[in-house]
């Protein structure tokens, strides 16, 4: 009877470790994407020297290249978005909700850098013309 509780908190010990080196392996992502979302035109007609765009709030998904999807995010009002990825290339399409013409169309690739946090603004179409 001893041995059968030895035996069993031997297992025990095992899993417990086995769990907590699982756990301990996953990385920390350290890099991502961050910047400002632009739509425009905002006015049908562009007068020369007015800024015709405009950051906007929205939902957007990343999907890597494959097109599994990875995560979501969502832009402030000033436009402004932060998202911790992997380095890589990925997918970035605003969701149906966005106030752009043709959201689920507009694809933009990006590259998210080996080191550090990747800086980049990202230009939608309104369809104003």
């Amino acid at each position: 009877m001893e041995t059968t509780i030895k035996r069993n908190i031997a297992l025990i010990l095992i899993v417990f470790l086995g769990i907590t080196a699982c756990e301990n392996s996953k990385e920390e992502i350290t890099t991502g994407l961050e910047g400002i979302v632009y739509r425009g035109p905002i006015n049908p007609v562009e007068m020369e020297g007015q800024v015709n765009d405009a950051p906007f709030s929205a939902l957007f998904r990343v999907y890597n290249l494959k097109n599994k999807l990875i995560t979501s995010f969502s832009s402030n009002a000033a436009g402004e978005f932060m998202v911790m990825l992997a380095p890589g290339n990925y997918k970035i399409i605003p969701d149906n909700s966005a106030p752009i013409m043709g959201a689920e169309l507009q694809i933009k690739e990006v590259t998210v850098n080996a080191v550090g946090i990747t800086n980049i603004n990202l230009y939608f179409d309104t369809g104003i013309r």
